[in-house]
């Protein structure tokens, strides 16, 4: 699972039109967890082990996720400005 969309900018200066973003650590308490996010290029780049463009960090209230845990993250996520108008793949 991960989320697709479109980043106008880059770290490096370049548009990243169906750039990947997908989940790679979590961890919390009975409280929060803090979600780890590697956003590539596109999905081949991250296949192929290319550097990533973006790296985000987010907290996440536990009483914010319902159902089972990584969909309920990601649908977190998709509430968030920058992953606004992001797709499910």
């Amino acid at each position: 699972m991960a989320l697709k969309l479109n980043l106008p900018s880059t770290q490096f200066g370049v548009p990243a039109p169906q750039a990947y973003a997908r989940i790679t650590n979590f961890f919390g308490t009975k409280d929060n967890i803090q979600v780890q996010v590697a956003i590539h290029y596109d999905e081949n780049a991250r296949q192929t082990g290319m550097a990533t463009v973006r790296e985000d960090a987010h907290y996440i209230a536990i009483e914010d996720l319902k159902g089972d845990l990584i969909p309920a993250i990601y649908g977190v996520l998709k509430t968030m400005s920058q992953y606004a108008g992001s797709t499910d793949v």
